[in-house]
């Protein structure tokens, strides 16, 4: 069976339109027409009823269209499994993570592994936790390096735990304490970097019931450090950030301690990508996380 012409009746039909198929499939509305057509000839029976505002399902191509698309279905499933058999990974993985994991966890990572896989491309967008939810919800990012996403049904695989921490210039009155209270932010001008839009920092406050006095937001956390060396307020921010760079601030943890935890998610790894697939378990181990789902990855590959 012609899986082209299979491709268009579902199209057709999950679309209404001979019309939207074309635009989705790159064909004209009489070249889909012409693809159904074909496929009723061969089966001896319409599949698909013509109306003047489009097609719908006759009771015939309701019952075969479940068939029809676990067809299409197991062709994909097919070339999946060569792609995997063969070990040719191609493709390309999408990331979305925190500046701080981006710059000093993820290079030597892509690296490694591109050595091995040259043939996927690997993009990484450095973002803020907001806008990590948006893009690995609506796909366009195959998986965050982040803080934990809202999303409960996704995979998440832990690698570690980065403690929160305060940005003071070096004539704070608090600079020469062991740790910053917390509670202290209610009386401060605050730099905050990622315009604004740090969840971490913003769940923080909400959590000890802190208003924020936000002098200025700056787009880059390096820039916003600089602002608070200048005297123009304190930061509050997760250490990974701070990390690699001299500063002329004080960075102390703040009290009471907090941390967030850092992580690989993903909507599913049962059916990612090879590419995406075969990446997130190699970062995982070379990060020292575990994950239960590239064990099993692992274990089926062995099988």
């Amino acid at each position: 069976m012609d899986i082209l012409k299979c491709k268009a009746f579902v199209t057709a039909a999950n679309e209404g339109s001979f019309t939207a198929a074309g635009r989705i499939m790159g064909y004209t509305p009489s070249g889909i027409s012409q693809l159904v057509s074909a496929m009723e000839a061969e089966f001896g029976f319409s599949l698909l009823t013509r109306k003047s505002n489009g097609v719908v399902l006759t009771r015939e191509g309701e019952s075969i269209y479940p068939l029809v698309l676990e067809y299409i279905e197991k062709e994909t499933d097919i070339y999946t499994a060569a792609t995997e058999l063969s070990g040719m990974y191609k493709g390309n993985v999408m990331i979305a993570a925190y500046s701080s994991i981006a710059a000093h966890m993820l290079p030597s990572i892509i690296k490694e592994f591109t050595d091995l896989h040259p043939s996927i491309n690997i993009q990484i967008e450095e973002t803020t936790k907001n806008r990590i939810e948006k893009l690995v919800s609506t796909g366009k990012a195959d998986l965050s390096f982040s803080s934990p996403l809202s999303n409960p049904s996704y995979v998440w695989i832990p690698f570690a735990e980065d403690r929160m921490v305060a940005v003071l210039p070096k004539d704070h009155p608090d600079a020469s304490l062991d740790a910053y209270p917390i509670s202290n932010c209610k009386k401060e001008e605050l730099i905050m970097p990622s315009e604004g839009d740090d969840a971490d920092v913003r769940e923080l406050f909400r959590k000890h019931k802190i208003s924020p006095n936000i002098r200025l937001t700056t787009l880059e956390n390096y820039t916003a450090i600089n602002m608070v060396a200048k005297g123009l307020g304190i930061g509050i921010m997760n250490e990974g950030i701070t990390r690699y760079w001299q500063t002329d601030t004080v960075i102390l943890p703040i009290d009471p301690p907090s941390k967030i935890e850092l992580g690989i998610s993903l909507p599913s790894l049962e059916t990612a990508a090879p590419a995406v697939k075969e990446f997130v378990c190699f970062a995982a181990e070379k990060l020292g996380a575990k994950s239960p789902e590239c064990d099993a990855c692992s274990r089926a590959k062995q099988d």
